[in-house]
């Protein structure tokens, strides 16, 4: 069976895009006949990694750029020779919807989320402009500075929404299989898109070059708590912070960027809480330092369909307090390897962080069972074999 993997950064390389190409590397490693596509960002180590793969491009920017259709046209045509195209996690909507009307029953999407945009007034009801913090800079890309202004401006964007949501319907309801990340995110398509039947679900993994780094670190921990994410309001970093004022001790170390950081800097000044933003860390030896280093993470997002930190610090050893708001309760055992919590209850969550900080044994063995718990249950070989079981029924 000849495959397909297609995926496109939306602004930024996070745990879609490494997952998208470890499963690529896997998939390769057991001998299967698979091509990747990919546009977007990508960290130094991948590149170095890929240098030698035959990765292939995604042609975008069509509806600004006529005359790049030549190249969609090329490109339709050598997707016609896979027996599958896996979609993995999101490609450009126009693009999703015309490959589901032409090679739908072909198509097997593995999905991470739904289509934000379309339906965030029943994820956060939130507006998603001020979600997403590269919304702009993508739509830019794929659709021309003008025409993402004026579809993204007030006047417009309730007109944007609707129709993006009737399209996004018709797009995956055009497509021949659906795979969630979580069981939580399977019963939320099932609901979302009324497919008639609850999708199969097949866990993520932590990234191959974290694990390699995992396996080898030395680092010593140190006096500080951990967030992994964009600082975007969805992430709920506040939460973080309004919880550490009830906390007696440590630190926050942020690793992420957006539009909410000034804001979270001013909050964590009012409320007397030490915090380090670090910024994007894209280089694994440094996200492996970080990690490394931490007491535990925390992961307080208001909606998360997975979420790959966790697994990531329990590589590490390293115990989690995690939303109850999504997937996360499908990855951290609540007292065994982390804690899970309300992401709006402060004070509750502040005392899951005393216990953790007050308590190094409990830490430690929390984070042992954590590494065992990954190591089990979050492999890529076991995540790879499980997707390919699927995509090939």
């Amino acid at each position: 069976m000849r495959l397909a993997i297609l995926q496109q950064s939306y602004g930024r390389f996070g745990g879609a895009e490494r997952l998208a190409l470890s499963h690529y590397v896997e998939m390769r490693r057991v001998g299967r006949d698979v091509t990747f596509y990919y546009t977007g960002t990508m960290s130094q180590g991948w590149k170095e990694r890929l240098e030698k793969e035959p990765i292939r491009n995604i042609p975008t920017a069509i509806v600004n750029r006529p005359k790049r259709m030549r190249l969609l046209f090329k490109f339709l045509e050598e997707l016609k020779q896979y027996d599958k195209i896996i979609v993995h996690h999101h490609i450009e909507p126009v693009l999703a919807f015309y490959l589901s009307k032409i090679l739908g029953d072909r198509i097997v999407w593995y999905s991470g989320s739904v289509f934000e945009l379309a339906w965030e007034e029943i994820i956060t009801g939130v507006d998603y402009r001020r979600i997403s913090p590269t919304v702009r800079r993508t739509g830019g890309e794929y659709y021309g500075g003008l025409m993402a202004k004026m579809l993204l401006s007030d006047p417009f964007y309730g007109l944007t929404a609707r129709v993006a949501k009737v399209v996004d319907v018709e797009t995956v309801r055009g497509y021949g299989r659906i795979i969630a990340n979580s069981f939580f995110l399977s019963k939320f398509l099932e609901r979302v898109y009324r497919l008639g039947e609850t999708p199969s679900v097949v866990y993520p993994a932590a990234d191959p070059l974290l694990e390699q780094l995992a396996s080898k670190s030395q680092a010593q921990e140190e006096d500080y708590m951990l967030v992994v994410g964009s600082l975007i309001p969805l992430k709920n970093v506040e939460s973080m912070i309004r919880a550490a004022a009830h906390v007696r001790s440590s630190k926050i170390m942020v690793i992420g960027d957006g539009q909410e950081k000034s804001n979270l800097k001013d909050l964590a000044s009012r409320l007397d809480v030490p915090m380090e933003l670090r910024g994007m860390m894209n280089r694994e030896e440094d996200l492996a330092q970080a990690y490394g280093g931490c007491k535990f993470l925390v992961h307080l997002s208001l909606y998360e369909p997975f979420g790959l930190t966790p697994v990531e610090a329990g590589l590490f050893s390293k115990p989690s307090i995690v939303t109850n708001h999504g997937g996360p309760p499908e990855v951290v055992v609540d007292g065994v390897t982390g804690y899970i919590v309300d992401p709006l209850d402060h004070r509750f969550i502040g005392s899951k962080m005393n216990a953790l900080l007050d308590d190094s044994t409990l830490r430690h063995d929390m984070g042992k069972r954590a590494r065992e718990n990954m190591v089990k249950k979050f492999t890529l070989e076991r995540s790879t074999s499980r997707l390919l079981e699927e995509v090939e029924k």
